[in-house]
C-alpha cells in the first residue's frame, strides 16, 4: 500500500513534461495549476478511524505547503493570512473542501493514506480574491488585489485557427435566420482571428537561475514598471487559468499547449527585477513586442514561461 503511493507521486512527476514541484508529501503541478497531499493514519485503527485520520493529516499537510506559495513576488498565502482572519478562515475552508483523490485502507496493517487535490484556480485564488473589498490586507496585498479589478468581456482572442471553420457554419446559420445582432459579432471574431499574428506568447526562462514560480509573475521592463498583468487580466479569467502565467518545460511542447497554440510571439528573458523574484524584465524591444501583439492575448493571460528541457 505504502509502495503504491509512493509510486503514485513518482510517476506523475517522471512521467509529465509538466512543471511539478515535489514538496515533502505534496506536489506542485505549476502546468496544470493543482497541489496534491498525501496524509497516512497511523496503523491499528477501524477503517473509518484510519481513513478520518488519513484525511485530516492530508489537509494538514496541505496546509503547510500552502502557506509557502506565492502569490507574487513579495507575498506568500502565509503573508495574507497572517493579515487577516477573513483570509484565514478562507483558506482553511478551501482546505476541508479539497477533493479526495483517494483513501485507501489496509485491512491488514489497518491504516489509511488518503491523497487531496487543490486547484490553484477555482479553489484558492476564487476564496482569496473575492469580495476582496470586505478584507482587511496589509499594504502589499491591497496593491495585488487592486490589479484585478477589470471584468473580463467575451472576446476574439478566447478563439483560435482551430475554431475559424465551425465560426464561419454558425455565422452562415445565423445569417439564413436573419440574426443580425449575432452575425455581426461573429464576423468581427473571424476578423480578429485573421489580424492575429500572434496567439500567445512565449518566454523562455530557463537561464534565470533566481527565477522563483508564483501564482501570479508579473513582466517588467527594465525600470521595474509592471507591463503585465498590470489591471489587463480579470479575475474570472485567471481563475479558470490558474496562474498568470503557464508553465512548461520544453519549448517544443510548450508551442503545442492549448493557452498559446498555435502561432506564438516567442522570447528570451534573463533576468528578474532587483529581488523581486517572479518580477521577469524584458527589453526594450521586447517591451514593444509585447505592446504590438493583440491586448486580448494579454487579458486572456495567453502566456506560458519555459522552464528549459
Amino acid at each position: 500500500m505504502k509502495l503504491f503511493f509512493l509510486l503514485f507521486f513518482a510517476l506523475s512527476i517522471l512521467f509529465a513534461r509538466d512543471v511539478v514541484e515535489s514538496k515533502g508529501e505534496c506536489s506542485i503541478n505549476w502546468t496544470q495549476g493543482f497541489i496534491e497531499c498525501q496524509g497516512e493514519s497511523a496503523e491499528g485503527q477501524s477503517r473509518y478511524g484510519a481513513k478520518i485520520s488519513a484525511k485530516v493529516i492530508a489537509q494538514r499537510n496541505l496546509l503547510e505547503v500552502i502557506k509557502g506559495v506565492h502569490i507574487d513576488s513579495e507575498t506568500t498565502i502565509e503573508d495574507g493570512m497572517f493579515s487577516s482572519e477573513i483570509i484565514k478562515s478562507r483558506v482553511s475552508g478551501t482546505i476541508r473542501g479539497a477533493q479526495v483523490v483517494a483513501n485507501k485502507y489496509d485491512t491488514k496493517q489497518k491504516y489509511a493514506v488518503a491523497i487531496l487535490k487543490l486547484m490553484m484556480g477555482k479553489d484558492l485564488l476564487s476564496a482569496l480574491m473575492s469580495d476582496p473589498t470586505q478584507l482587511s490586507f496589509n499594504e502589499k496585498v491591497m496593491q495585488l488585489w487592486n490589479s484585478f479589478h477589470i471584468v473580463p468581456e467575451a472576446n476574439a482572442a478566447t478563439y483560435g485557427y482551430k475554431d475559424k471553420a465551425t465560426i464561419q457554419k454558425v455565422l452562415e446559420d445565423l445569417r439564413v435566420n436573419g440574426d443580425v445582432q449575432g452575425s455581426a459579432y461573429l464576423h468581427k471574431v473571424l476578423q480578429n482571428i485573421d489580424e492575429q499574428e500572434y496567439s500567445g506568447v512565449l518566454i523562455d526562462v530557463s537561464e534565470i537561475k533566481n527565477f522563483k514560480k508564483a501564482m501570479i509573475v508579473k513582466l517588467v521592463d527594465e525600470k521595474g514598471h509592471e507591463l503585465y498583468p498590470a489591471g489587463l487580466v480579470g479575475t474570472e479569467v485567471l481563475i479558470k487559468q490558474n496562474t498568470s502565467v503557464g508553465y512548461i518545460y520544453g519549448l517544443e511542447d510548450a508551442k503545442k499547449n492549448r493557452r498559446v497554440y498555435h502561432t506564438p510571439l516567442e522570447m528570451k528573458a534573463t533576468s528578474i527585477y532587483k529581488k523581486r523574484y517572479s518580477n521577469i524584465v524584458l527589453t526594450k524591444e521586447q517591451v514593444k513586442q509585447l505592446k504590438s501583439i493583440n491586448t486580448d492575448i494579454l487579458k486572456n493571460a495567453k502566456i506560458i514561461l519555459v522552464l528549459g528541457d
